[in-house]
Parts: C-alpha cells; structure tokens; sequence
C-alpha cells in the first residue's frame, strides 16, 4: 500500500467508531428528552427496537460491503441494485439532503445543551454561537481527509462512553 492511499484511509477502529457515534449519537443525545417525552413508558422499548433495526441495518451494510467493496458505501449499493440512473441520483440527494439535516440536528442539540451551562441572559445567543462552532468544526475536519475524520470519531466515541 503506498503513503497516498493509507493517508486517506480509515482504519477499522475508526469505522466502528463512526458506525457507533452515529447510530448511538443522535439516539442518545439528540433526541432522548424528545423520545421520553413522547413514549413516556413506552421509551425503553422504543430504544430497544431501534437498537434491533440498528443491529440490522449495521449487519446488512456489513454484508454488504464484503459483497460491493468500494469507497462509496450507501452510494455504490444504490448503483448496485437500481443501476446508474434516475431512481439512483435522486436517492442519493435524498441520502445528501438526510446528512445535513442530522447535522443540523445534532449541531443544534449541542448548541442547546452546551448553552445550558451559562446563565439565563446568554444562553440564546451561545445557542446559536455553540451550534455554529459545531458545524464549522466539523466541516474543517471533513475537509482534513478521512484518517482525521477517523480519529476524531474515535476521541468523540470515547467521550460519549466515558459520560454515558
């Protein structure tokens, strides 16, 4: 393997770390006061089926991904089973279009909570000032490549076990 390719890559740690982060980040930070809220009792066992469609969904894409090896995981198993199309493209934005928005989603819980530890009169605007650091930072992450992805995923999965 040459220097280019294994500075892009991202290890298999790191892919669990971002498999994890993103099926138990926005379930867990995001959305918990809303799904209590909501389910009431019912909540443990909303979590539960949603850890039993994310089991699934995290042995399919496995599956998956033996059978399609590619870089361009959701994207290349459209291509695979609708072909390079219409029907393809439009998923895909559709796939793009869902990334910003739980961005969006998780940016502003962080933006939310974070603003919770300073007094009353600031909290709106470091709501705002909070959510907009989030997403800066992780554009300039994104930009950095996927081996900087990686290793932040994998920092930020070990903060969310070590407070959970």
């Amino acid at each position: 393997m040459n220097d280019v390719s294994s500075e892009k890559s991202i290890g298999y740690l790191s892919a669990v770390s971002i498999g994890i982060g993103g099926m138990v980040g926005g379930g867990i930070f995001a959305v918990l006061g809303l799904a209590v809220e909501i389910g009431q009792g019912g909540t443990p066992i909303a979590f539960g089926l949603a850890g039993i469609v994310a089991l699934i969904t995290s042995y399919s894409y496995a599956k998956l991904s033996v059978r399609y090896p590619s870089e361009g995981g959701t994207v290349e198993f459209l291509n695979q089973a609708f072909g390079s199309g219409l029907v393809t493209g439009g998923l895909n934005i559709l796939l793009w279009l869902s990334y910003i928005v739980m961005l969006s989603l998780y940016a502003y819980a962080f933006g939310s909570y974070g603003s919770t530890f300073f007094p009353d009169s600031m909290q709106a605007v470091l709501r705002h000032v909070l959510t907009s650091i989030i997403i800066v930072s992780l554009t300039v992450v994104n930009i950095a490549g996927a081996k900087v992805v990686g290793n932040w995923k994998r920092g930020l999965l070990a903060l969310k076990l070590l407070f959970c």
